[in-house]
């Protein structure tokens, strides 16, 4: 095979512009990886450059490994891909500092800190500066130091701290010295030091990589920049090649800076901008939607993804308004089994935020769809749930000695495992050894406030308030109120959804610990082998992904666009957002909402996003009203089965006074409505008007 075998026009230009700088625009799949691959392979066939006169920086060691692969099949220079230098930004600076050790300051097998490691060093640190590690926690400041050296600011001088800060910085460094050691941030910021105080080292870098080449490039954070400004001072016309999409910019929270290729041309005057806006994914419909969405904002560069050839418009993005979160996620499970054929890894469910997945988990858990849920913790899987469901085990159980060693030090109360062996010594439950076991006088007051928070009639109280009290009483709802924990407030959610959104279903609390206990067992264990499940992700996690049925849902605000960013003003980057999440759907995007949708065990009335009412209709299908010639009729086929009984729950209805509204409940003549703009109200039926 060629390297030029099949290549579009745009991507043979990209390829074959060898000469000064460019920045080529590929949209989502648009074959930027092709690109990579056969522009280093035209370097090396017409002799511009020997193999290690190439620096090919990727995000990910897999991306650098499947370019090497695919470099490979290019017969005539296959034997020279091992001679590359081609990694992460992070694997290629490390090979810089391992052979250039003394240079740079450091001991030879100097070790890398990963974020254990650094926490333990931290806590020693603040320990020792005589500051207390609940103000200064050392995971926080875990966070804080890599987010300062990602900016590439290596004299401490100058970074804007408060003093005490400071000096943390300061001695943290100074620690990671002594032990013969850096962290993960340094591997970076160490190679910019050293160029920095060694031209002539720097130099040597300079005259060897001739060309550059950057995958990923709007994900680049300011240090990543920083260097490669470094690779390209001073020399005329650098050849520097930067592939990127900035409307695929979706991780500023971990530091990358959209910036770097929005500014591309003033950095490298006289820069060439090749768009690679050929699609080989998507139908005609689905890219029109996200076109049409992505030109909302501002901060881009422009460009318009098209069909391939041959590809026609394919299906509408369908748009479906369902009652609650309970009925979306029937309506998921509908349609897979309706359309599935039992390929189930055509599917994928990608949603806004983590806690959107557990509807659809006990949906498919229930109707035994197989699924497993990516680059996230199952709901019932997450230590604070777990932690949870210990605390209501040991209130019905209390022999549960099991549970009990899980909570008893949550919030911490002074039983190390010497205390645990003198309760084991009782004879009885650790529960009971609490109460009769020889312990010190600090052990006997904590001892009592543990069995005082148990100690209330919770039979006679609904599950619901009765876990929330225990929770509370036991204080560890406030040991997270207290954390310094970046995640302390999302584990809180997740507790709050727990008791509203589960445990209020129940009317006992040994009946929820039953419908827990078979959540969690191995039995619903997707962490398998199986590649044929329902795929279950955020957004940010799909990304570079695609399946042929894509599921979007809570396309509401608040959810999607998330509150917290509409607040910040970072709207644009929750669009982008959306983007990906379209344009990772092969045939059929469908987008969800929920009219009414429970938020910390209260029902409200939802607004649907904004983001659906900025595509253009004409590639929608928007609750059953077609904007545009779908192949079939996919929207009757998925809408769920209706009840043989004339049951008005989800139906639209008006009332004279409170507006519209979406009945959400009925009982005889009475039915609950939630109205848009009054909240959810009990009216009898001769009242409303069904729309």
């Amino acid at each position: 095979m060629h390297y030029m075998d099949n290549l579009n026009p745009e991507q043979k230009l990209a390829v074959t512009t060898t000469e000064g700088p460019l920045l080529v625009l590929s949209g989502a799949g648009t074959g930027k990886t092709r690109v990579l691959t056969s522009r280093i392979a035209h370097i090396l066939s017409e002799h511009l450059a020997l193999p290690w006169q190439i620096l090919s920086l990727t995000f990910t060691n897999k991306a650098a490994n499947e370019m090497r692969f695919r470099i490979a099949q290019y017969g005539e220079i296959a034997h020279l891909c091992m001679d590359l230098w081609m990694g992460t930004f992070h694997s290629i600076c490390l090979r810089i500092l391992r052979s250039n050790y003394s240079m740079a300051g450091l001991q030879r097998d100097f070790l890398i800190y990963g974020e254990d490691d650094q926490k333990a060093v931290l806590k020693r640190v603040i320990t020792n500066l005589g500051l207390d590690t609940k103000e200064f926690n050392p995971s926080d400041w875990v966070e804080k130091i890599s987010s300062i050296k990602d900016k590439g600011i290596y004299e401490l001088e100058k970074i804007p701290l408060a003093a005490t800060s400071q000096k943390i910085l300061v001695a943290y460094n100074a620690e990671l010295a002594r032990l013969n050691a850096i962290d993960f941030g340094d591997i970076i910021l160490f190679v910019i030091k050293l160029f920095v105080s060694q031209p002539e080292f720097l130099s040597k870098y300079q005259h060897q990589f001739k060309y550059i080449l950057v995958d990923e490039f709007q994900d680049t954070n300011a240090a990543q920049m920083i260097l490669l400004k470094m690779l390209t001072k001073d020399i005329e016309n650098p050849n520097i090649c930067c592939v990127g999409d900035d409307d695929q910019s979706i991780y500023s929270w971990r530091g990358a800076e959209i910036r770097n290729i929005l500014e591309f041309e003033q950095t490298y005057p006289g820069a060439k901008i090749i768009r690679l806006e050929t699609n080989y994914r998507s139908s005609g419909n689905i890219l029109g939607a996200a076109n049409s969405l992505i030109k909302h904002n501002t901060g881009r560069l422009g460009k318009d993804l098209r069909c391939a050839p041959n590809t026609d418009m394919g299906e509408p993005v369908y748009v479906l308004s369902l009652p609650n979160e309970w009925d979306e996620a029937r309506f998921v499970a509908d349609t897979i089994i309706r359309n599935g054929d039992n390929n189930f890894s055509d599917f994928a469910i990608l949603i806004r935020a983590g806690s959107l997945s557990r509807t659809f988990e006990e949906e498919f858990a229930s109707r035994g769809l197989p699924y497993k849920l990516v680059g996230a913790t199952r709901f019932y899987d997450r230590a604070e749930i777990r932690d949870a469901i210990a605390y209501i085990r040991l209130l019905v159980y209390p022999f549960d000695d099991i549970s009990f060693e899980r909570i008893i030090s949550k919030p911490r109360r002074g039983f190390g495992d010497s205390a645990i062996a003198k309760l084991r010594a009782c004879g009885k439950s650790l529960m009971d050894g609490l109460k009769i076991a020889n312990l010190s006088a600090k052990q006997n007051l904590a001892a009592q406030d543990f069995l005082n928070a148990f100690d209330f009639d919770w039979q006679n109280t609904t599950p619901k308030d009765a876990v929330s009290q225990l929770l509370e009483n036991s204080g560890y709802m406030n040991m997270w109120r207290q954390s310094k924990d970046n995640d302390a407030e999302e584990r809180i959610e997740h507790i709050r959804e727990l008791i509203d959104g589960v445990v209020s279903k129940y009317d006992t609390l040994p009946a929820f610990l039953e419908h827990a206990a078979l959540m969690m067992t191995d039995d619903n264990d997707n962490e398998n082998d199986d590649k044929n499940v329902v795929s279950i992700m955020t957004i940010h996690a799909a990304k570079g992904l695609e399946f042929n049925t894509v599921f979007l849902p809570g396309w509401e605000e608040g959810i999607f666009p998330n509150d917290k960013t509409t607040k910040e003003g970072d709207l644009e980057e929750e669009r982008r957002l959306a983007y990906v999440a379209i344009t990772r759907a092969r045939v059929r995007a469908i987008i969800t909402n929920a009219m009414v949708r429970s938020v910390f065990g209260q029902r409200q009335y939802q607004s649907e996003s904004r983001f659906i009412n900025e595509i253009d209709k004409q590639f929608m299908n928007i609750q059953g009203h077609s904007y545009s010639k779908p192949n079939q009729s996919y929207q009757t086929q998925s809408k769920p089965k209706q009840s043989k009984s004339e049951s008005v729950v989800g139906k639209m209805v008006v009332h004279a006074e409170m507006g519209a509204g979406v009945v959400i409940a009925e009982n005889n003549n009475i039915l609950t409505v939630a109205f848009k703009n009054k909240g959810i109200k009990n009216v009898a039926r001769d009242f409303l008007r069904f729309v």
